[in-house]
């Protein structure tokens, strides 16, 4: 199939859906589905990222902005698709940038595509400064994913000297203990204790996070290959009695 299209028309957004269900690896499908147990396994075809990734880079030679108009969210692989597009677009100016994240934000209904998706816009870089106070909507949101996204966004952006006390801040205000913002925000502070060691641990002694979601750090630091056994055994001493 003909993947750098210049108009996606509906007739060729199926045949794309036919094109991966023809390349689908069952066990895979299976597998990854396990893996996401948010979303039901019939919304699964079974395509491995790489290959994603590949169909994504050819889609991006054509007319992105097309497709991203004729892609339904039928199947966790156009979820994506849409996703992996989205990083490969050059926009314009800030609110070109925006507008795109913001129109894919809604697709967010997982880890995994909440994950790949911040990965993916690296055209972030171009925008820190705007983008930091943009993405506040999105934590004062009530929806879970909403809030994940924008804590995964912080995690893989924004940990860094110029940032770390307005991240950490950010992260101690969240309200919500839905199971995969909580997990965000640990994986968020594993990582800062990675690359902003002093501040973050100081942040550690001293925090308004749920028993969980402080414990959930900690064991995240412990299970981490880039902090040190010293460290992690002062994290352990810091573990709380969950209520």
């Amino acid at each position: 199939m003909e993947l750098r299209l210049e108009n996606w028309t509906k007739d060729d957004f199926a045949n794309l859906v036919e094109l991966l269900k023809s390349e689908a690896d069952l066990k895979y499908r299976d597998f990854h589905s396990s893996l996401v147990p948010d979303n039901d396994k019939s919304v699964f075809i079974g395509i491995r990222v790489p290959r994603l990734r590949e169909i994504s880079k050819e889609i991006a030679k054509g007319n992105p902005r097309s497709f991203l108009e004729s892609a339904a969210d039928d199947y966790y692989e156009i979820r994506m698709l849409k996703a992996y597009v989205i990083g490969l677009i050059k926009t314009q100016d800030f609110n070109d940038f925006a507008s795109l994240f913001d129109s894919f934000v809604p697709s967010v209904d997982s880890w995994a595509v909440c994950d790949g998706f911040c990965c993916s816009v690296k055209e972030v870089k171009k925008y820190r400064v705007d983008f930091f106070q943009y993405i506040q909507k999105y934590l004062d949101s009530k929806n879970e994913w909403a809030i994940r996204v924008a804590v995964v966004i912080m995690l893989n952006y924004y940990l860094d000297d110029d940032y770390i006390d307005c991240v950490l801040k950010r992260c101690d205000r969240i309200n919500n203990k839905a199971y995969y913002v909580s997990v965000a925000q640990a994986w968020l502070l594993a990582t800062a204790v990675a690359k902003c060691r002093e501040k973050t641990l100081a942040y550690l002694r001293s925090n308004s996070l749920d028993d969980i979601t402080f414990n959930r750090t900690v064991q995240k630091c412990v299970e981490s290959r880039r902090i040190d056994d010293g460290t992690k055994n002062y994290l352990r001493s810091l573990k709380r009695r969950e209520q």
